[in-house]
């Protein structure tokens, strides 16, 4: 077996260890800044043998997000530095390593087979889950704390590779083998109404209720609000096919032992860390504003209630008061149109009942007895009144 060897950029700084047989020169890069909201940063690692052309590539992480809540999306807008290249569409593994082979190799690449990969991940296909699925299960607690119950759907872990042949632009017959740790997760929320984006995950408006059909292919389920997928790890070999078998002896060999710096990924987990204490504060910024918009829309909503209940109670009076003097107006109207139809005026005596007199009298008095007179022309003198015990009544 070859011996393992240091893969350093530029600077000596050390990015990656692998096995690699000798005559192969090394190196590698560091692309730093968060490529996913759990991808701080990638390396890529390569291997040349210039006298037989022969090419290895290893690339660490890489992740995407699709989704398929609307809402989230929206919310997205509202959020810091949010990655939207890491944002697509979600297509098939295969098709994500297809992709990835021609976009190294830039060459037409033909299907011929495919295998199981035996990468570090590959061949510990448990402990390369557990590790996976920490992180979320972690982001499920801080989400449960948050308010938001988040329920992981399907799950992958899956290292495999495919072999393609191709032709270089020389027309010489070509090798090409690609492979992947490919990792995913769908996720959704169980709590009806709206929640706010909580750690790592998060959602907005829970999903409908499981689709009876849905599917257990990954990037298929329901019920869905969002799929992560993406590599752990990806590897490309590019060989003259007259040298293939040698290629793919050193391709193994390197794949088998590629993993990334210790010291890298402890800076890589922090990196995280940080991100989702980040993610976390940002939260419940978010869940403090709207409860205290919902404490104003309450105070709104009570002031509108009283303001409308003290106009409609004005507006009754404003309306009874109309009506009243409308009814007083109506019976002043009646009674003199009774009292011309009849000759009389009316008066109300000191017990409060009217009573009429007819038109001719001047004057109108009440004695001690509750008994009514009608005087015509001058008013009795006032010692007469007195004597007769007479109190004058005044006409409504």
């Amino acid at each position: 077996m070859s011996n393992i060897k240091e893969f350093k950029d530029q600077n000596g700084n050390v990015l990656a260890h692998a096995a690699i047989p000798d005559g192969y020169v090394t190196g590698g890069s560091l692309n730093d800044g968060f490529q996913h909201e759990s991808v701080p940063f990638f390396i890529t690692a390569h291997a040349v043998n210039n006298d037989k052309k022969i090419m290895i590539f290893g690339l660490s992480d890489e992740k995407f997000t699709t989704y398929r809540n609307d809402m989230i999306k929206m919310t997205l807008k509202a959020m810091a530095d949010v990655k939207w290249n890491s944002i697509r569409d979600f297509i098939e593994p295969e098709d994500y390593l297809y992709q990835f082979a021609s976009a190294m190799s830039q060459l037409q690449l033909t299907p011929v087979g495919e295998a199981d990969l035996p990468s570090i991940c590959g061949q510990n296909p448990e402990q390369a889950y557990k590790e996976f699925i920490a992180p979320y299960e972690a982001a499920i607690q801080r989400d449960a704390q948050l308010g938001t119950d988040t329920k992981l759907n399907n799950t992958i872990c899956r290292s495999f590779m495919r072999r393609y042949s191709a032709k270089t632009k020389n027309g010489d017959d070509c090798t090409v083998v690609a492979g992947m740790d490919y990792q995913g997760v769908e996720y959704y929320s169980s709590v009806p109404g709206m929640e706010f984006m909580g750690g790592m995950m998060g959602s907005l408006f829970a999903s409908k209720k499981k689709d009876p059909n849905s599917s257990k292919k990954f990037g298929h389920g329901t019920p869905c609000d969002a799929i992560e997928w993406g590599a752990k790890n990806k590897f490309l070999m590019m060989s003259p096919k007259e040298y293939e078998q040698e290629a793919f002896e050193a391709f193994f060999e390197f794949v088998s032992t590629f993993h990334m710096d210790d010291a890298l990924r402890q800076r890589y987990y922090d990196l995280i860390a940080q991100r989702v204490q980040m993610r976390l504060q940002e939260t419940m910024q978010f869940q403090g504003i709207a409860q205290a918009n919902m404490q104003s829309l309450m105070f709104n909503q009570q002031r509108l209630t009283q303001t409308l209940a003290q106009n409609s109670a004005s507006m009754s009076a404003g309306i009874m008061d109309s009506w009243n003097k409308k009814m007083a107006s109506d019976s002043r109207i009646s009674q003199a149109r009774s009292e011309a139809t009849l000759g009389v005026n009316t008066y109300q005596n000191s017990y409060g009942q009217n009573v009429q007199v007819s038109v001719a009298a001047d004057h109108v008095y009440q004695n001690q007895y509750g008994d009514v007179y009608g005087v015509s022309g001058n008013a009795p003198d006032q010692d007469i009144l007195n004597k007769l015990q007479w109190t004058e009544l005044e006409k409504k």
